[in-house]
This record gives C-alpha cells, sequence and structure tokens, in this order.
C-alpha cells in the first residue's frame, strides 16, 4: 500500500502542520541563549535527543499554548518528562510552585547541570558541534575505534582532532567510532541542479525504497507540476510514503508548508525529528554511487596531503586510506566526546525495528549487513564483555527461557575464551544492558523441529550443570540461512556435537575426520490404549533427554473397532533430527490429549522410553496386540571429514547428479528422502552459486522425458528438490500470514469462498509481494523457467508452457499443501483449490483482461519471473564453477543417504547403480 504525495510529515506537537492556523510563539522570557529551549517537540523526539547523554541531561519544549515538559535523563538513564503548565501568562506552575519564567524554572532545578543544545544530540563540552553527513563511499571497520558505513548511510559526526578524520554514529546501524572525512559529504550543500544530488532520480518506482530497511528514502521528481518533488520514505514493513515538497534551487523550498533553504535542510530536520509515525531519515538510496563504486576498493580521485609522497599518485583510494590509518595513533579519542558517542550506541533497536515471535510476520528494519556477522568484521564491544576475548558472531535472534512463553527479540554475541571455552552473550537490543550469559562448553544443543514451535530456525541449549548455570535458552533465528549458520559454530563449541566417531578415531588411513553428525530418525505408527476416549485428539510427542523436540499432528481414534481390540489412534508420523546429542541418549514418547483440533494438549500420562547408545543402533517395537506405542527409532553417526576429501562426490555431484541422486529418490522411504532434499536444500541455501547449476542440470534430466500436460506433476528427482528448497524459504511466512494476518482472517469469516474473491486475492499479493523479497526462491524459479524455456520454446505464444510450469512448482506443490496443513478444516480445502484454479488461469492462454484479480497477479508475478530470464548473466557451466563453501555436515548425511539407498533393492526396479571408485570409498567412510 502506497500513500499519496500530499502525505505531510509529523510535526514537533501532536497534530499535523497543514492542520494548523499558526504555530506557538515562542515565549517572550526565552533569549537565544537560552540553548535548551527546543520549542515545539513531541516526546519521541525529546527522547531520541536525551540519548546517549549524561544522567542529569536536560531540555525544556512546549506542545501546545500553554503545555510545557522539562524532559531530563534520570540517574537511572531513562527520560522523564515533567509537566509545566502556564497560567496566568506569564506565570508558571511546576511542581507546586509558581514561577515567572521558565528559566526561573531551570535554574530551581539543581540537578539538571547538562543542556541539550537545541540541533545536536551529544552534550555539549566546549566546541562539539555534531554535523549531519552522508556516506559517499563505504567504509570499513579494521580498528575497535572504527565504524563500518555503507554508500547512503546518513551519520551524525563532528570534527575530532586527528587530520582527516570524523567521530559520530552511524544513524542507519547505530554503530559509532570514527571514520575517514574523505569518505562524506555534507547533507547540507547547495546545488544548482537536484540531479547533482546523489539521491535524486527523475522517474523512479517504489521499489527501490519498498524493499529496503524502514527510514530508507529518496528524491525525485513529482507528477503534480513544475518545480515539485517526491520524497519517498520506507515508513513500515508494507509502506512507502510520499512528501511533496516545492520549490527550486534559487528561492528555497518547502514542506507541508515550512520553508527550507536546500533540500538538505529538510533532510536534516527529518532526520532528527520523526517524519512520520515515529521514523526518522536514515538511509538514502545512492544507486548511482554504487554503480560507480560498488566497495571501498574503487579508485575515485581523492585529495592527497601535501605531506605524502610522490608514490601516491599510483595509489588507489584504498590504499591512501590504510596510509592514513598507519599514521592514525592506535588509541580511543580522549576526552568525553566518545565515552558520549558510545552511550548513545543503545539506541540501535527501537520500536520500528523490533522482532516479533515466529508466528507473527517479521520485519526488523534492520539493514541486511547487520542481521548476520560472522568473522568479516569486529562487533561493537558490551561493557560486560572482557576485551581479551573474540568476537565471533553477532546476530538479532528471537530468545525465551521456558517454551511456554512468548518469543522476545534480542542480540546475541558468541565470544571465544582464551583457554578453549566459548560464551553465547544474550542482550534485549544492540548496546543495552547484558541480559544472560551462557558458557558453551558445559551446554548441550538440541536441534527443534519445526512443529514443536510451528517455526523452523529453532534450537535449544541446554546447560548440563543447571545449579550453576542461568536459565535455560530457546533461540529461533531469522532467516533460515542464518539459522544453518549459526547450528554450524555452535556445533563446534557446544559438548556431545563435534567429537569423531570412536570408531573412526584412529582407524582411517584416507584423511581424519573433523568432526561427526549424529541423526534420529523416528516412525510412530500408531498408540494403543483403553484410555483414549472417541471424543477427544491426540497427538504423540517425542523428547530426547527430557527436551521436546518434535510433536504430530492430533487425530481422532478410529472407529469400527472389534469387541475385543483397544481403542488406537494411528499417527502415522515421522520425524528426522540432525545434530542430536552423541553421548547415550533417552527418547521419551508421550501421548497429548486435545478437546479440539488447534487446542493446545494436555499430557495423558503414558509415556515410554528408549535409550540410545553411543553407537548406530536401531529399536522397534511392533506387537500387534500390545498396549502403548508402535514405532521405529534409529541413530546413525556420521563422519565429518574435510572439505578436501569430499571432491570425487562433490565433482560427480557437479557433473551428473542425476546419476548419483536419482537411485536414493527411487528407494529411500519417503522420511529419508524427505531429508535428503533438505540436506541438498541447505546446501543450496549456504551455496546456490554452485548448487544453482546442480540444479539446472537436473531439471533438464526431467523435463526432456516429460510432456506440456504433465510437466512437473509427476514426482521426481527434481520436482523434490525444488519443493523442498521452496518449502524452506516459504512455509513460515506463509503459516504467519495465514494464522496471524487480521485482514485475511476477516475475509474468510465474510466471503462467499465459492465466487472466490477477497481471502484469495490477499494470499496471492502476499505471495507476489513476499517472493520480491527471496531472492533464493526467485533464483529458483527463474532456473526452472529458463530450462522450460529450452524445452517447450519461450516464444510470446508458448509462454504459457513455462507459466505452467511455474505453477506447478510454486502453487501445486508448495503452497497448496502449506494451505492444507496450517488452515486444516474444510476451508484448508476451499482455499486451495480457489488459488488453483486462479493459477490454472493464469498459466492459460485466456486474455488477461478476463482474468480473475487473483489469477492477473499470478500471471504478473509469472511474467517477472519469465522477464528475469533474459536479465540474468550467461549460466557458468558446472564443470568451470567453483565449488566454494560448503557446509561438510550436509555433504556428510547426503553421503550417507546415498549410500542407505544402495542396500535397498527395488522391487520395482532391476537397474544396478554403477558409482566410481573414490566414490563408494567415501560412501564407506560414513558406514562404519
Amino acid at each position: 500500500m502506497h500513500s499519496s504525495e500530499n502525505t505531510t510529515p509529523n510535526s514537533s506537537t501532536e497534530g499535523p502542520l497543514f492542520l494548523k492556523t499558526h504555530t506557538n510563539p515562542t515565549p517572550p522570557d526565552i533569549s537565544p541563549n537560552d540553548v535548551w529551549y527546543h520549542g515545539e517537540l513531541n516526546e519521541h523526539d525529546a527522547n531520541h535527543l536525551l540519548q546517549g547523554t549524561s544522567p542529569g541531561a536536560f531540555l525544556v519544549r512546549q506542545t501546545g499554548q500553554t503545555r510545557f515538559y522539562l524532559s531530563i535523563l534520570d540517574q537511572d538513564g531513562y527520560p522523564k518528562h515533567l509537566p509545566i503548565r502556564q497560567l496566568t501568562p506569564p506565570h508558571y506552575f511546576f511542581e507546586g510552585k509558581r514561577f515567572e519564567t521558565l528559566r526561573d524554572i531551570v535554574d530551581a532545578y539543581q540537578l539538571a547541570v547538562i543542556p541539550v543544545r537545541k540541533g545536536g544530540i551529544m552534550p555539549i563540552n566546549g566546541e562539539i558541534q555534531e554535523t549531519k553527513y552522508l556516506c559517499v563511499r563505504r567504509f570499513e571497520q579494521r580498528e575497535i575505534d572504527e565504524m563500518n558505513s555503507e554508500i547512503g548511510d546518513i551519520l551524525s559526526v563532528c570534527e575530532t582532532d586527528e587530520t582527516g578524520w570524523m567521530l559520530g554514529r552511524n544513524e542507519t546501524s547505530g554503530s559509532v567510532g570514527i571514520i575517514l572525512r574523505s569518505h562524506l559529504e555534507p547533507l547540507i550543500t547547495e546545488v544548482a541542479d537536484l540531479s547533482d544530488l546523489p539521491y535524486f532520480y527523475d522517474t523512479v518506482s517504489t521499489d527501490m525504497v519498498q524493499y529496503s530497511p524502514i527510514g530508507t528514502f529518496l528524491l525525485r521528481r513529482s507528477s503534480k507540476g513544475t518545480d515539485t518533488y517526491a520524497l519517498l520514505v520506507k515508513t513500515q514493513f508494507d509502506l512507502v510514503e510520499k512528501f511533496l515538497i516545492v520549490g527550486c534551487p534559487s528561492r528555497g523550498f518547502s514542506l507541508a508548508g515550512r520553508p527550507f533553504p536546500t533540500i538538505g535542510h529538510v533532510l536534516t530536520r527529518y532526520c532528527d525529528r520523526a517524519i512520520s509515525g515515529g521514523v526518522r531519515l536514515t538511509h538514502a538510496v545512492c544507486v548511482k554511487h554504487q554503480r560507480k563504486s560498488s566497495s571501498r576498493r574503487s579508485t575515485a580521485e581523492v585529495r592527497w596531503p601535501p605531506f605524502i609522497g610522490n608514490e601516491t599518485a599510483s595509489m588507489s583510494s584504498s590504499q591512501y586510506d590504510d596510509g592514513l590509518r598507519e599514521q592514525k595513533p592506535r588509541r580511543m579519542f580522549r576526552g568525553t566526546s566518545i565515552d558520549t558517542a558510545l552511550a548513545s550506541s543503545s539506541s540501535f533497536l527501537t520500536s520500528s525495528t523490533a522482532m516479533p515471535s515466529p508466528s507473527t510476520t517479521v520485519s526488523t528494519g534492520i539493514p541486511e549487513h547487520l542481521i548476520d556477522r560472522f568473522h568479516d568484521e569486529d562487533v561493537n564491544n558490551h561493557p560486560e564483555t572482557s576485551s581479551s576475548t573474540t568476537t565471533v558472531a553477532a546476530t538479532v535472534a528471537l530468545r525465551k527461557s521456558r517454551e511456554e512463553k512468548q518469543w522476545k527479540e534480542c542480540w546475541l554475541t558468541l565470544s571465544d575464551i582464551p583457554g578453549g571455552s566459548s560464551q553465547l552473550s544474550v542482550f534485549d537490543s544492540m548496546g543495552s544492558k547484558l541480559r544472560q550469559q551462557v558458557d558453551l562448553s558445559t551446554c548441550t544443543l538440541f536441534w527443534l523441529d519445526e512443529s514443536v514451535f510451528c517455526a523452523d530456525g529453532c534450537l535449544f541449549l541446554s546447560p548440563s550443570f543447571p545449579q550453576q548455570q542461568p536459565p535455560t535458552l530457546y533461540l529461533c533465528f531469522r532467516p533460515y540461512t542464518a539459522f544453518l549458520k549459526w547450528i554450524r559454530i555452535l556445533r563446534s563449541r557446544t559438548i556431545y556435537q563435534d567429537v569423531p566417531p570412536p570408531m573412526l578415531q584412529g582407524t582411517i588411513s584416507v584423511g581424519e575426520p573433523n568432526s561427526q553428525v549424529s541423526i534420529l530418525s523416528i516412525e510412530i505408527d500408531k498408540f494403543r490404549s483403553e484410555l483414549l476416549k472417541s471424543d477427544m485428539f491426540y497427538s504423540a510427542q517425542v523428547s530426547l533427554n527430557g527436551v521436546k523436540i518434535g510433536v504430530s499432528n492430533a487425530f481422532a481414534p478410529a472407529g469400527n473397532k472389534g469387541p475385543n481390540e483397544m481403542p488406537v489412534v494411528v499417527i502415522d508420523s515421522k520425524f528426522v533430527i540432525p545434530c542430536i546429542p552423541t553421548c547415550s541418549t533417552n527418547i521419551q514418547l508421550s501421548m497429548n490429549s486435545h478437546s479440539s483440533i488447534g487446542k493446545r494438549g494436555r499430557p495423558c500420562g503414558v509415556t515410554v522410553t528408549i535409550c540410545l547408545n553411543e553407537n548406530n543402533e536401531s529399536i522397534c517395537q511392533s506387537q500387534a496386540d500390545s498396549t502403548g506405542f508402535v514405532f521405529r527409532a534409529q541413530r546413525n553417526r556420521c563422519p565429518v571429514l574435510p572439505l578436501d576429501r569430499y571432491k570425487p562426490l562433490l565433482d560427480m555431484i557437479r557433473e551428473c547428479p542425476s546419476s548419483i541422486l536419482s537411485w536414493p529418490s527411487q528407494v529411500l522411504p519417503s522420511h529419508l528422502k524427505q531429508f535428503m532434499y533438505t540436506c541438498i536444500s541447505h546446501l543450496y541455501a549456504l551455496n546456490p552459486q554452485f548448487m544453482s547449476q546442480v540444479i539446472r542440470r537436473i531439471i533438464n534430466d526431467i523435463l526432456v522425458t516429460s510432456t506440456a500436460e504433465d510437466v512437473f506433476r509427476k514426482d521426481s528427482l527434481a520436482t523434490g528438490i525444488i519443493t523442498q528448497c521452496l518449502r524452506h524459504l516459504f512455509k513460515t511466512p506463509f503459516d504467519e500470514f495465514l494464522l496471524e494476518n487480521a485482514q485475511f482472517s476477516q475475509s474468510l469469516k465474510q466471503q462467499n469462498l465459492d465466487s472466490g474473491g477477497g481471502a484469495v486475492e490477499l494470499l496471492v499479493n502476499f505471495v507476489d509481494q513476499r517472493l520480491l523479497t527471496i531472492p533464493l526462491a526467485t533464483r529458483l524459479l527463474t532456473i526452472a523457467a529458463e530450462c522450460a524455456g529450452c524445452r517447450f520454446g519461450d516464444e510470446q505464444h508458448e509462454q504459457h508452457l513455462i507459466k505452467r510450469t511455474l505453477s506447478a512448482l510454486l502453487i501445486l506443490r508448495v503452497l497448496n499443501p502449506i494451505i492444507f496443513s496450517t488452515l486444516n478444516t474444510g476451508i484448508g480445502s476451499q482455499i486451495a483449490k480457489l488459488v488453483q484454479i486462479s493459477a490454472n488461469s493464469a498459466a492459460s492462454q485466456t486474455p488477461t483482461d478476463s482474468l480473475t484479480p487473483a489469477a492477473s497477479t499470478i500471471r504478473r508475478m509469472f511474467d517477472r519471473i519469465i522477464f528475469l530470464v533474459n536479465q540474468q548473466q550467461p549460466a557458468e557451466s558446472p564443470e568451470d564453477s567453483e565449488i566454494g563453501e560448503v557446509h561438510t555436515e550436509w555433504i556428510s548425511c547426503l553421503t550417507y543417504m546415498i549410500g542407505h539407498s544402495l542396500t535397498i533393492r527395488s522391487a520395482t526396479s532391476s537397474e544396478d547403480v554403477h558409482l566410481p571408485l573414490p566414490v563408494l570409498e567415501l560412501i564407506r567412510l560414513h558406514h562404519l
């Protein structure tokens, strides 16, 4: 949804500026020397001005003709707003006393000793003056006192006593430090032509801002007339607001009736004050500068200082920066300015960047490069973190200490401590007070199935000595790729995860294993008991050493039982859980009763405990007439070898993937087959460059035998891999929409489903918009469209066959099954049917004018993917592509699945599998 260009920004008071007939006059007792008086200012902006200041900092503000406030930072660092009431002018009433002037109130309030100067957010200590700058060249942090900055970031900086360096805060990321002056340009600058501004565009769509963090903006020409411009600002997850600016450089500009000398003055005001809904301008879209200098390694012209020798003539800008760094003293800047600036970093995560629970649409508003940081940059040190520790990674995540609690946003920092241990520090936000610290060297990690919290990307850290440890910790990561990265680095630092299997220690001459991965497979068939009631529903729960790791759907007891038969619930649920602890493990199976589907279950008091030792072991209970569970549990441990040991397998997957993966896709049981596809999906998410070529070959191999009528309608290796990849990328946000979107839920109640309409249209629009924000999904569908075009032709009259391919993959195999499972009532099947009808119409040759709104949206989505096929760079041949970084845990699991399939003989196929000797030797190592 987009608003019109007549949107008016928030004023400093509680109402829009354009509704006022006049502004409140300044009290006559206020002089220009009273720097603590800020005029009209709301509470939100006052809090922003006080952030990062010392206790006792204050300001006086006005919110109406007779309403004033003394805003002060108390001793605990929290802002307080004390009301001042103006009686008969010029008398004021404050804390039960009468004062003649506002200055008398300030003089009487002895605790307030640091006035906050209007126009600045740092306390004034002598000559420190803050100015807004725009970053025009990317700057990478290399020293602890430096900050990172991307092109377009807004910075609040002040001059320092070091030549060429400035001190301040990055308003986009919240990081604080120093930065080279050569990377910045003042935000307030006079230009004869607005096209000289890096964030100005003649014509541009809102998409350039829509999929950027909240606070991103750009300026473009408006269609309202001559000398009119539109300031586009991302103010919410799905909202870009447009603010009309009138004027020209020669006579100045006007926004909502307020005059400004330059565009820079407009931006500076709304960098300090909210322009809409508490959102300030924090980042400019500077595509022109990004194209010229995609990184700090560009060779942009710089002005060499006179003290550097002639050798600088051949230096690049990055080499010049390195030279300046060598001359910069290795110390923090003197005085209180840097301390004050560091304190202000606590404002990093505000309400506009809050992360909700996994069952709510996630919109962080945080720059992508800050969501997940691994090794490539230092993370700001927290006061509670020892200077001797090494920060390994930091990210935004969700946490809770108990299963029944709600998810809360947090900032995680992983640090290695000299001596071999590691600690995970949990903060409410970046820069805030430490909330919890976990010693990973005494913790056990548990991977949680998506059924536990109806969300993927969740894990549990359990202390081995609860009496000596903080509370247990549940964590949830977004996006799923971040979860896979964090699983890897946490596995290597927790106990019972990363030790090579005993049967391989010292026995292998072909390469020592790096670690191991343990896989648990559980198949629950049914449950029998006299306690079952016909009017109740029952679900099975799987726990590992007391930690719930999986939950089945709820089912009613089966009817038509014989006179001597016990009641039975057919569960038919299968779980494959990777990365379980490698120690001796207790598995508990228990039953929960539900009064209706969707209600929270209650334990039935029926539990069976299975003990699996450290070796590969399988336990089965299948008595036909016994009470309890009918199940099978198996544990397998696989070695994780160095990456070069997997080269024969990776080469074969790259050159002829179907020859090695087609047999497992035919003979493996369904749950193990799904796990094999999951391993491939993880490899694609972590290394799309390498796996894209593999998937392209698999799709081409399948399409050779496909017709236009049955394309991707039959189960195959290609459909299994693509479905699992798209499902990992789409399921959680799609579930959140189906369950939590109020407008969609209301449409389900009101609309006549037989006629289609509202709910289906909302759902399809969500998928269309969401697909734009998931590049891995777009890339996968583009590959499928490209292969379909090569198979069926990509002429205009044949493009409906490509759309039919996309419909089968995205709608039939991914979205509709999610609708069935999430809306597991009659309404779910009706919605899925209507979505499929719309997709079929979109993939047909029906004119667009005759399509329903939902079908038109789907066709537009398919057309965009087909258009991207022609825009992508020529595909690199698989033989020439580099393997790159691969998480070997998933290669190890894939190798085990391939080896397991070789032990299965298919009753329907006499096909022999021929593999090269190095590959067979590698498979043998994973089955010792």
